[in-house]
């Protein structure tokens, strides 16, 4: 765990990374209200959104590691949200839609290309922590992790089937 946040470190300065596949970043977990991830000179800062919702819990120096680890787990596994959203787009029904249609299916493949990728980080964010993952969750749990599987599973299936769906009449 030395290359990853502890308490000294846990947003001070950018750590760099380097995806399995190559792609370097930096990745700063500054503290509960913003991250910033760097990719390729993109600064990508965003409110942590999930991290709220998933590490309600455990103590601070916890969070923010349990947090980098989501973070980087969205540079690891983006060749998978890519190529699920790449399935989406090449096998989507976007023929004769009209614009309120198109929209909505576009609308539906993002949420489900969000959600994916959202459980692919965590998902990641489990593997990395190791041992750690489950020791915080034991230790301080958070009721709201079972409800952030099943909304976003249940996002990624409706949003594919609705993106993937054949035409109604309706649309």
């Amino acid at each position: 765990m030395s290359r990853f946040p502890s308490a000294a470190n846990s947003g001070a300065t950018p750590i760099p990374v380097r995806s399995w596949y190559g792609l370097r970043g930096e990745i700063a977990v500054e503290n509960e209200l913003w991250h910033l991830v760097k990719v390729a000179g993109v600064s990508l800062n965003h409110p942590p959104v999930v991290n709220w919702i998933m590490r309600r819990g455990p103590p601070p120096e916890d969070r923010l590691r349990l947090s980098f680890f989501h973070e980087y787990g969205h540079l690891q596994t983006f060749p998978l949200a890519l190529a699920h959203l790449a399935w989406l787009l090449f096998m989507g029904r976007w023929r004769g839609l009209g614009a309120k249609g198109l929209l909505a299916r576009l609308a539906a493949a993002a949420v489900a290309h969000e959600a994916v990728w959202e459980l692919a980080s965590e998902t990641y964010a489990i593997l990395g922590a190791g041992p750690e993952y489950r020791r915080a969750y034991r230790a301080h749990p958070n009721p709201l992790r079972p409800l952030f599987w099943a909304v976003m599973v249940t996002l990624a299936i409706l949003g594919s089937i609705l993106t993937l769906r054949p035409r109604d009449d309706a649309s």
